[in-house]
């Protein structure tokens, strides 16, 4: 039987994603604590006991052609026991159902790694997402000798600076309200920071992890800041030897870019998708996803 979860399921939940993603029970609780179990998690129960489950997380994409609301679909999980029976894809098809009764437009996910796109694309989802990747050496990046400011982004600063830096694509993903919130705790649990850069009228958020000389930018929304300015800022707090950048696939950038599939899609309105990719604009963008 295919249903939404309710509170008594919790310490099974939180088994379950113990046992297939492997996520200390701090972080899981972290995630149940700010996600409403009855809302948000559907289930597959075998007796009485759930053993495969998704989420279904709001999310907002806005194109030029208005905005679209939505669901990020997240911790697809089945017991080991219970795997090769066709649970997930049962699983997806009653979200599907649920959604598209809902009157969402589409849903979204992000494949764990890249033969999955094979997997979730024999099930309807469409690759719509990619992103550039580089990786930018201490030596490339230029010194920066004039003020700048460094300090702790709020959820609000975050939400502001990116719909400067992201508005005008074809689509980008918006996170509301709790959802950003939630991101900014989730980057902190996992030992990053979310940093409004400032310099003159410039300024830039990046969502950063420090690791053993260096720096992942899980993403970089910039607001009038290039991004090697930016990466100077980062260099004077960090001094660290290299930084990996992940940033939308067609911004003015002076280090190469590897295109990489970020997310894909799965929809509900094909008017809506048929309106969203006659509108225009720049490549689609998807960030901040829960990886």
């Amino acid at each position: 039987m295919i249903r939404f979860a309710d509170e008594s399921m919790r310490e099974a939940l939180r088994q379950l994603w113990h046992e297939c993603f492997g996520d200390n029970n701090d972080y899981v609780d972290l995630y149940f604590a700010q996600h409403d179990i009855a809302r948000h998690t559907m289930v597959f129960i075998d007796g009485e006991t759930p053993v495969s489950m998704l989420s279904l997380l709001p999310m907002t994409v806005v194109t030029r052609a208005g905005i679209l609301p939505a669901r990020y679909i997240y911790a697809v999980a089945t017991k080991t026991s219970h795997r090769g029976r066709g649970i997930s894809t049962k699983m997806l098809e009653a979200a599907h159902k649920h959604m598209r009764q809902a009157g969402l437009k589409l849903s979204v996910l992000v494949p764990a790694s890249g033969p999955l796109y094979n997997f979730y694309g024999k099930r309807g989802f469409e690759a719509a997402f990619y992103a550039g990747n580089a990786i930018v050496t201490r030596e490339q990046i230029p010194e920066y000798n004039g003020s700048f400011a460094v300090s702790e982004s709020t959820a609000e600063e975050f939400m502001a600076i990116r719909e400067k830096a992201f508005a005008g694509r074809t689509m980008f993903v918006r996170w509301d309200g709790d959802a950003l919130s939630y991101r900014l705790t989730d980057t902190a649990f996992n030992g990053g920071e979310t940093l409004t850069l400032t310099t003159g009228d410039a300024r830039a958020v990046a969502v950063c992890y420090s690791r053993g000389g260096s720096v992942l930018v899980k993403e970089l929304a910039l607001d009038g800041m290039p991004i090697e300015t930016a990466l100077a800022v980062l260099q004077r707090k960090y001094d660290a030897q290299e930084y990996h950048l992940r940033l939308p696939m067609d911004i003015e950038c002076p280090y190469p870019l590897e295109r990489v599939a970020s997310g894909a899609a799965y929809w509900y309105d094909t008017d809506a998708k048929a309106r969203t990719f006659s509108s225009g604009g720049r490549t689609p963008y998807i960030s901040l996803v829960l990886d």
